[in-house]
């Protein structure tokens, strides 16, 4: 009988959890929005567990046992095997109340390096300097179609740079963070020398320049465990003059670099702040791009 309880309680403690972590606001945390009402639900499975572990639990109180079926589930005798098997379980569960909810920073970015080039290269078929057909300032739909070549897994990209590319100042916005830097990396051509103004955590490498910093983001695909940061580089002579994990908002002219041996896009600060937290410090990609 006590076995049924000690799994009752285990059951109800990681129901109980997740009804924190919603009250609390932090559920987004550890998962992605899009995520959060099939974990919510599965409290409902988890408290529904616990009760048939009680049911069970009076039915051995009272005499009833069911049938055996030789399977060989029955609790271990030994004491000290089922503590170690019962700690894996209310180990984590008292992590989860009792150390404080943590966000990922740059630390974790160290261990898993940022991601500076957020798409494959496309092989840009647009010319490197203004069509002699064409007036500089122009933006026509012809004159922007030639900057955007596309196939049937970048025809997203290609409209979304189009609505970017007539922008004066091009945003980094949390809702699209991925896809924006996606674009502006698979059309670095036609954004070099574009003002471009991006928001997030300050990170370097050991091997960066004192004038060099990285923007971050840590995106979030289905939970904590698989956010990859992502970044600009930034190159601004004072970058010194900000810590690792502070929070700015930067606004710069799009460049190219090269770093580790790779060309990177990068921007040449015009201005830089530093900035409060976001409520969320995570982003998101967008399930509806493109649609």
């Amino acid at each position: 009988m006590i076995h049924h309880l000690i799994r009752a309680a285990i059951l109800t403690g990681f129901a109980m959890f997740i009804v924190y972590l919603d009250r609390t606001g932090e559920m987004g945390m550890f998962i992605a929005p899009r995520m959060e009402l099939y974990v919510k639900l599965s409290a409902l499975g988890l408290y529904a567990a616990a009760i048939y572990q009680i049911y069970a639990a009076l039915q051995k109180r009272i005499g009833h046992t069911a049938p055996s079926c030789d399977c060989e589930h029955e609790p271990s005798p030994s004491v000290m095997k089922s503590i170690l098997i019962y700690g894996l379980f209310i180990f984590p569960l008292l992590l989860g109340f009792l150390v404080p909810t943590g966000t990922l920073g740059s630390a974790l970015a160290s261990k898993k390096g940022v991601n500076f080039s957020t798409a494959v290269k496309l092989e840009q078929t647009a010319p490197q300097s203004p069509h002699p057909d064409l007036k500089p300032d122009s933006k026509t739909d012809g004159s922007i179609d030639s900057l955007f070549p596309f196939d049937e897994y970048t025809e997203a990209h290609a409209a979304y740079g189009k609505q970017l590319y007539k922008k004066t100042l091009i945003p980094v916005p949390e809702h699209l963070f991925i896809e924006t830097l996606t674009t502006l990396d698979l059309y670095r051509n036609a954004f070099i020398g574009k003002e471009v103004e991006i928001s997030g955590f300050v990170y370097r490498e050991d091997d960066m320049g004192k004038e060099q910093l990285v923007v971050s983001r840590f995106v979030m695909n289905c939970c904590s465990a698989d956010a990859m940061p992502y970044g600009l580089m930034i190159n601004w002579p004072k970058a010194m003059n900000f810590a690792n994990d502070e929070w700015v908002s930067v606004k710069g002219i799009l460049s190219t670099a090269a770093y580790q041996d790779h060309d990177i896009i990068s921007l040449d600060v015009t201005k830089i702040e530093r900035i409060h937290a976001p409520d969320s410090p995570y982003v998101y990609p967008d399930l509806d791009f493109g649609l």
